[in-house]
């Protein structure tokens, strides 16, 4: 009888003792879970809080771009030959001036000179001469003469690229032939005489008398700072 007492003691003992510990090791999975549960709370939120890294720039915001176009040589004794030309956005310090120069294009808040063609003709006195054509389009407030607002924003030289400055000749209108002024190129240079209303465009051409077949440079300058913007170069071939 004692014996079989001892025995249900030892059975009543060694289950409490399961007990505990079943109970102890649920007390300490919940103790590590919620450890963890603290520590991902806390690296998540850490993560969320960082600033986000600044945007990079793309490398090609600053790239100059350029564009040829092809026009006829055209002169009383020669067979055409043509003529080559470039034009290239200035260095990214002139991005910030309110004038721009771009696919040919030279753009301000109120005015715009579109060049639409370019070609070699002979002037009166027998020499060559660069007839530039053009759409000027009036974004101001009053009415513009296009030949006047030319005069006033571009720089026409003639020189090798790598020429010293003291080299470099700056060109002058040149005066068509009487035939030329008469018909079709006349009226161009007529009408760049003419004034442009408000919110208006018109057509025109300016000419420019050379002698070398250097290249020719047509550099736009920024009405307010008088800085450079933009260049464009006629290649004399032929």
């Amino acid at each position: 009888m004692d014996m079989a007492k001892r025995r249900g003691s030892n059975q009543r003992t060694r289950r409490n003792q399961y007990t505990d510990r079943q109970r102890h090791t649920r007390w300490l999975a919940l103790a590590v879970t919620g450890a963890l549960i603290v520590v991902i709370g806390g690296w998540l939120a850490w993560l969320l809080t960082q600033p986000k890294p600044a945007a990079t720039p793309h490398a090609n915001q600053q790239s100059s771009v350029r564009h040829a176009i092809v026009t006829r040589k055209k002169a009383k004794t020669k067979s055409a030959s043509t003529t080559k030309s470039a034009s290239s956005l200035s260095s990214a310090s002139s991005l910030s001036l309110a004038s721009r120069f771009s696919h040919d294009t030279y753009s301000t808040p109120t005015i715009t000179f579109r060049l639409t063609n370019a070609k070699i003709i002979t002037a009166k006195d027998d020499q060559p001469a660069l007839f530039i054509q053009f759409t000027f389009i009036n974004n101001g407030a009053t009415a513009m003469t296009p030949a006047a607002v030319w005069r006033q924003l571009t720089i026409l030289r003639q020189g090798k690229t790598d020429a010293p400055a003291k080299d470099i000749t700056p060109l002058t209108e040149a005066t068509l032939s009487d035939s030329d002024a008469r018909g079709k190129l006349g009226k161009m240079t007529e009408a760049a005489d003419a004034s442009v209303a408000p919110n208006k465009e018109g057509t025109g051409a300016m000419v420019y008398a050379f002698k070398t077949k250097d290249p020719i440079s047509l550099q736009f300058i920024d009405r307010q700072t008088g800085r450079p913007v933009g260049t464009k170069t006629y290649e004399i071939t032929g």
